[in-house]
């Protein structure tokens, strides 16, 4: 067996460590923000037809806000585009965001 300098051993070492290190799991926190101080929560927008669920996020201080639409993923209006509603809502919006799929089922 061919013997290994210092030098090689530690460019292999470096290189395993750093693999090993690129590979394990990312343990993110999710984001969440509070609703206080925000009138936040389900709605429903009315139509023509009927009406359409949305979620919405608003300061709760009375007063005229500019409405920011927050459109929706593929996944609907779940937690983080709720989230995203409550942060603009958080800023001095009204952010709302509706089901646009609804009428698709």
């Amino acid at each position: 067996m061919k013997e290994i300098t210092r030098r090689q051993f530690m460019v292999t070492a470096t290189l395993t460590t750093g693999f090993a290190l690129a590979v394990q799991p990312i343990s993110a926190k999710t984001i969440a923000t509070d609703a206080k101080g925000l009138v936040a929560g389900a709605v429903k927008i009315p139509v023509k037809d009927g009406e359409i669920p949305a979620y919405r996020a608003m300061p709760a201080k009375r007063g005229t806000f500019p409405i920011v639409l927050v459109i929706q993923e593929i996944f609907g209006v779940h937690e983080h585009i709720q989230d995203v509603c409550r942060r603009f809502a958080k800023l001095g919006y009204l952010a709302i965001a509706p089901q646009l799929f609804v009428r698709q089922g």
